[in-house]
Order: C-alpha cells, then structure tokens, then sequence
C-alpha cells in the first residue's frame, strides 16, 4: 500500500482524503498532519459558535471513528518542518520522520494583519480559527467594547458574534459601504440597516493610523485625529496563502504555490490544494471552488483522470443575520444598463447589470431564490433579448407544479447548489439514490444547507424534484433523533403514565443520547407529571444539577430569593456574616433586585447552602430555566407619583409562580404607574399599575435582541393579576418547546392565539388550577454530597 501524506486537516484536505476514499480507500495509507490540535471543523460555522448558538462540537466535520475506521493516522498539533523531496521523506516538530509516495499541500493561508502601530498589542486578534473564536468568547466580559476591522463577510460574521455575546461592537472600513465585493451601494446599505438594528455600529469611509494602547488594546486612531475607545480588535482584512514551506523546499510559487490543472505542482508527486495555491493566477478564498480543486485532486491521486480544474465561476450566496444574499459576475461597470426592483414591504431588493443584450452582473437581497437562474444566464452569456421584458421576475417559463419557483428541473447535475460545502444537484441526487429518505437524510449525508443555510430553499426545491413531491422540512431536537422538538413535547404530552428519560427516547427510537434532549425530556416529564416525577439529575444542566451557577474559572455563585428586590437587615447580616466566614470574594446586586455571592468553590457550596438555609433564605432559582425574580419600584407604599402597592403585588406574583421549572428563564416587573421604574414593558409578563388597576403586558425580553411587550388586558384587583399570572404560565409551561423564551413563543402561536386560550374567567381559573403548587427550597432537599462530587 502507497503512503499519502496530506499536510494540512483544513477542509480542503478532508475533502481531498474523503475524495481518495471514495474513489479507491485502499489505495493509500493515508497521514494527516495537521498544525492544529483539534478534530476537524467546518470554518464556515465559526461565526454561529462565536454568538454561542453551536458548539465546537456541533462544527466538527470529521471525528475520532472516522480516522480509526479508515486506518488514517492523524496526527494534530504538528507541523511539518522539513521536506526531502529527493528520499520523499517529510521530517515533523517532534523530530518524526515519514515517507511519502504522494504529499499534497493544504496549507490553507494565514490572515493578513494591517501593519500599524500597535498590531502586537494584547487583544490584537483575528477572526480565522477556533481559538481565535475562544479567546474573543473569553474575554467578551471583561470588554466593553470591540472593533473590527474589515467589511466582508468574515468581518460581519465576528462583530455580529461579538454583539451576540453583549460586547458593544464597531466596525470599521475603509470603502464607502459593506461587502463592497459581493454587494453594490443600495444592497450594502440596506444590509448595514439590518446590522445596525441589532445594535452594530459603523464608521465607513474611515482611515486607521494607530492602535492605541500600552500592554493591551485601548482604541483606535484615525488619520482625522479621531480617537475610538475600544479593548478588543478584530482584524478581518484578507487572507495570504500558506505558501513559506512550498518555497522553502524549491517548488513554484507566486504569492500562492503554483499548480496546473491537475493541481500537480512543479514537483512530480507532490499536490497542493486550497487557499494556499495559485491558479491560472488566481487564489480561491470560497469552500466550493476548494472542494472542486478537491475531487481533480483525488482524482489524479488514484490514477483517474476524469476531470481537470480549470477555474471556477464564483457566486455568493449567503445568509447574513438571517438575510438571503446573492451575487455573482460584473456589477461595478458605471455604463451598464441597470434593471432595479425592491419591495419595502418585504424587504427585498434586486439589481441586474446588462451589457451588450447579456446580464453580467446580478445582486439579490432578501430573497435569493432566482439566483440560480441569473448565474446560469451570466456564466453561458445569454442573450436575454427575448426575455427582457420579464427578466426581473426571474425564471416564469416554467411549470409551477413539477419543481416550483426557479426551475431547478432544468439546472445540470454539474451545478452547484451550496456554495458552503460545494454540493451539487448531481450530489443530491446521488443522495437520494443511495437511499436518503428525508431531505434531513440528505443534508446529513452531503452536508448541503449545514452552512450559512443560504441554499436551504434550492436544495429543498431539488429534493422535491427528485422524489417526486413536495417536503415537509423539520429540525430535529438533537442530532440523536429525526423527532422534532414539537414531537417529542407532543409525545410526552400524550402520555398517561410517568416515564423514563430512557423510556421516552426508546420509545421514540432515539439513535443516542445526548445533554440536548435529556435535558429537554427531563423538563417535559416534569412539567407534564410535576411532583410525580422526579428529575434524573444527570440529564438535567449541570447548573441545575448544583441549584449554583458555574463560573468560567470553575468556581460558582448562589442568588438568595429575595421577592420584589426586598430584604431585611437581618437578612443582610446573615449574608454578609456567611461571605466573610467563607471568604467569598465577590458580593454584587444583580439586575433583577438581588445579591449574587460569587467565586464559591465547589465544596464550599454545601455548608453555605446549609447557613443560608438556616437564615430563612431560600434559592433564588438564578441558575435555573424557571422563574428568576419580580422587580418592583417602591409604588404608592413611598413614591409621591405611586398608584398601586407594587412591592406587594410583587411579591405574591413570585410567591404565585417561585419554583416552577420552565421552557425558558421566566422574568417578571411591577411599575407602581407609567412611569415604568421597574422597566416592566421588557419582561415575560409585566404590569403597569394606574389609577384604576393593573395593565397586563407581555412577551418582552431584553437582552441580545431587545422587545417591548405586548400590551394584554387590564384588571382591576391584584386577585385577578395573580390568577391570570398563574394561567398565563401554566399555558406557557405546557405549550412552549423547551429553550423557548415568552417572546418566541408568543411569535410562534400569535398573542391572538393565548388570548383565545384565556379570554374568559372560566378559562384563567382553569389553567390557573392546572398550575402545581410551589415547591419546596432545593437547598432544603437537595442531596448535597451527591451534588458537591459530581
């Protein structure tokens, strides 16, 4: 067997190693050498893990199995420091020597750092790797504000990462509008408007003269003389090929090493692939053409000659913030004749470049559907003479019951539909063929629409095609089972009798088992069985698995309940005589009108637990999905401008609801008037307090994405706020998906739809009495020695 070495364990070279084995897997015993010490990872999801909403695990591309099936030796957090190109020998960090009958280069590239003053300060970074995306996650809470330099797409993907985390975020850029490569002006600047209403910051037109700091990062300086505050920078400029030990070792290389059309270098044996290479002069920066240099590759490695690689033509299509975005060829040209449509209402907007009687140029924003069509007419210069006048409709000659919108009965089996993961509808097609069943099927097979998802509806339009029909798509709760959460809630709902966690997945033929739906089944259970259940501790999070919220250096907090932000001076010194008895190093009052102890190491919890409890405190539920607080202003009892007793109301609204486990953190507000001291209009369920009684507000948030609430209905005693309050949430507790907070739930169903459930006095009273009473302070029942060894 031949010995492959691929130095690199980027996505290029994986694809290059799936490719081999595809077409000969035992052809080689094949070596990965790969600079990082991770598994590898799709890069395009870094951006998703950076907001928080994956893990590293969930952008995993190919893990442990797959080398041990495969007899690959993989070997991470290595660099190759030396090629003998004459014994076909490659020489390692740790001093090993491998050889090689074929060696592919797939370097990838390293990001280009702007060379001014102060680029070596700490929080200096850039937006390419995994760790670039944990050090920014790291330190998102010691910054109070970020920058980013850079306007593309990388650029946009960081700073709206770093404003999911909170960090305040700018961005910088030295054009006159965003993405100005892929986007015209109009479609840049509605993009920003996007970006800008989820709170990102922009100064365009802008040129940096210094980074300003001492040890670390402290702004920014403009030619201008302007002066940016900032304690993070994030570099998104460009990309330089990988190309040192190519050039080091003698092979060709033009800012890029230089390969022919069957990606062979200037050294017979010797291949290079990815973002590292030199094409016909040009260097790809996008996965699909990655992929294709791939397959040539692969192809050339196993004695197949079936393709050659002669450049790519290159479309964007991507989803932004949740916005479809689309373009492709010659949009620049100022003497192009220009079609322009957009609707407000909807968002969207689309523009056609035609030159000589032939589009050139197409940009879609908001609705990307047609771009498939505008790209196959750009890339085989139609003439569109005969098509001119409906050309800005898109693709109408069709026949709207077999494929729908775009015709993609009539695109080639050649023609790429995700430009992420380099899919093509002959790949979907082979998908199916090889008996993918559910267009989920598909999607995990090829990984089509597992990127930025801006090809999702193409790929289902093709799906659809193939078999004949037209899909129903869902999301599965977890990678271990093709159940959507709305299923697996409805299942549970259904049942008569108490269930194991174990039960309900064997039930519902659960493939595995993971954190995700155990800790979702375990809340459905509890919810629909409440004291007839009892939790299984090891599915639930592991912050509610210690009633204490875990910290980032390891150590962990307790928030005492404390209803409507009131406490007692003898509350106040059994706190105060407990943190200094075990040294706790941070006491802070938190948001929601209550004191949070900080830094408690983990076997400290249960003696605390034990003192806090003897004080007549109890848990606060701070670290739980359940009911966190009720903050009241001080109403009538001491304001002049108090219209109701808003700290009592406050305090029989938590008494009502304290404890309850629920879909999602559940927060609460009494203003004791209009005034909204309390910011009520911002919570879960809120209440304005008048004259005359008690406005009902729900469905508000404030956090990463800011909502109003919706204003409810108007009571005019505190009995009947409370009453409602308990219907209210027992609605949400039975009806919500788990990890669903008020405001998505109400999105989702429509208020309509709860009105229609509690729109009389009969019906509140009957989802009020559905409500369980509250139970008892964990800290009083809690196993703590099984908790403090977990």
């Amino acid at each position: 067997m031949q010995q492959l070495i691929i130095i690199g364990s980027g996505m290029s070279a994986m694809k290059v190693v799936d490719e081999v084995l595809k077409i000969n897997p035992l052809e080689y015993q094949i070596t990965i050498i790969g600079e990082e010490s991770v598994l590898p990872y799709n890069r395009i999801m870094l951006s998703p893990v950076l907001a928080g909403e994956k893990t590293f695990d969930d952008i995993k591309t190919h893990d442990l199995r797959y080398f041990e099936q495969n007899n690959i030796n993989f070997k991470p957090g290595c660099l190759v420091v030396e090629v003998d190109k004459n014994k076909q020998q490659v020489v390692l960090s740790n001093d090993e020597v491998l050889t090689y009958d074929k060696l592919v280069f797939c370097t990838g590239s390293r990001p280009f750092i702007l060379p001014l003053p102060g680029k070596d300060l700490k929080g200096v970074v850039s937006f390419r790797d995994i760790f670039d995306v944990e050090y920014m996650q790291n330190n998102a809470d010691k910054i109070k504000s970020a920058t980013v330099i850079g306007t593309g797409l990388l650029g946009l993907e960081a700073a709206n990462g770093l404003n999911e985390l909170g960090v305040k975020t700018t961005v910088i850029g030295n054009m006159g509008w965003i993405m100005d490569r892929q986007l015209d002006r109009s479609s840049g600047n509605l993009l920003q408007k996007v970006l800008e209403e989820k709170g990102i910051e922009f100064k365009l037109n802008a040129d940096t003269k210094a980074i300003i700091g001492t040890d670390k990062v402290e702004g920014l300086e403009f030619a201008s003389g302007e002066i940016l505050p900032a304690d993070m920078l994030v570099m998104s400029v460009g990309i330089i090929p990988e190309d040192s030990l190519a050039k080091e070792i003698g092979l060709d290389t033009d800012r890029g090493i230089v390969v022919d059309d069957t990606m062979a270098t200037s050294q017979k044996g010797i291949y290079s692939v990815g973002e590292c290479i030199k094409h016909r002069g040009l260097t790809y920066g996008l996965v699909a053409p990655l992929f294709e240099q791939a397959r040539v590759c692969a192809e050339q490695l196993c004695g197949s000659n079936e393709h050659l690689y002669t450049g790519s033509d290159i479309s964007t299509k991507l989803k932004i913030s949740g916005v479809d975005v689309f373009s492709a060829g010659d949009f620049s040209n100022e003497t192009d004749e220009i079609m322009c449509s957009k609707d407000h209402a909807l968002g969207t907007r689309k523009r056609l470049s035609i030159r000589d009687n032939k589009l050139v140029g197409a940009v879609l924003f908001g609705d990307s559907t047609d771009g498939l069509f505008y790209f196959d007419l750009i890339k085989k210069q139609t003439d569109i003479a005969d098509i001119r006048k409906t050309l800005l409709f898109g693709d109408i000659n069709i026949d709207e019951s077999s494929a729908g919108a775009g015709g993609v009965e009539k695109m080639s089996d050649d023609e790429q539909v995700c430009g992420c993961m380099g899919v093509t509808k002959g790949d979907i097609k082979n998908a199916i063929a090889e008996g993918c069943e559910t267009f989920e099927d598909m999607q995990e097979k090829t990984g089509c629409g597992t990127g930025c998802g801006g090809c999702v509806s193409v790929a289902q339009q093709i799906y659809g095609f193939v078999v004949g029909s037209e899909i129903e798509i869902k999301e599965s709760l977890c990678s271990c089972t093709s159940k959507s959460t709305a299923e697996v809630k409805d299942f549970v709902r259904n049942l008569d009798e108490v269930q194991t966690i174990d039960e309900v997945r064997k039930s519902l033929d659960f493939n595995s088992s993971c954190e995700k739906c155990g800790a979702a089944i375990n809340y459905y259970l509890y919810s629909q069985f409440n004291e007839k259940y009892i939790h299984n501790a090891k599915e639930r999070p592991h912050n509610e698995m210690m009633h204490a919220n875990k910290q980032k250096d390891g150590t962990y907090s307790i928030v005492p309940q404390m209803q409507g932000g009131l406490t007692t001076p003898a509350e106040l010194k059994a706190l105060a005589d407990i943190a200094i008895k075990f040294d706790v190093p941070t006491v802070k009052v938190t948001g929601g009108q209550r004191i949070d102890l900080l830094g408690i190491p983990k076997e400290n919890l249960t003696a605390m637990w034990s003192d806090i409890t003897a004080a007549g405190m109890s848990s606060g539920y701070a670290y739980g999905k359940s009911t966190r607080t009720c903050k009241s202003c001080v109403g009538a009892t001491h304001c002049m401008m108090g219209t109701q007793d808003s700290m009592g109301l406050s305090v029989k609204m938590e008494d009502a609801v304290w404890s309850h486990f629920m879909p999602h953190k559940f927060k609460m507000g009494v203003s004791g008037c209009p005034r909204n001291c309390a910011e009520a209009t911002i919570k879960d369920f809120g209440i304005i307090c008048t004259e005359k009684g008690y406005e009902v507000h729900v469905a508000g948030a404030c956090g990463i994405r800011t909502k109003a609430c919706l204003k409810d209905r108007f009571f005019e005693n505190e009995a009947d706020v409370v009453e409602y309050l308990k219907a209210f949430v027992q609605l949400y507790r039975m009806e919500a998906n788990y990890l669903e907070r008020v405001m998505h739930f109400e999105e989702r169903v429509g208020l309509d739809y709860i009105t229609s459930q509690l729109d009389s006095p009969e019906k509140i009273k009957e989802w009020a009495d559905k409500l369980p009473k509250t139970t008892k302070n964990p800290w009083e029942v809690v196993d703590h020695k099984s908790l403090v060894s977990a």
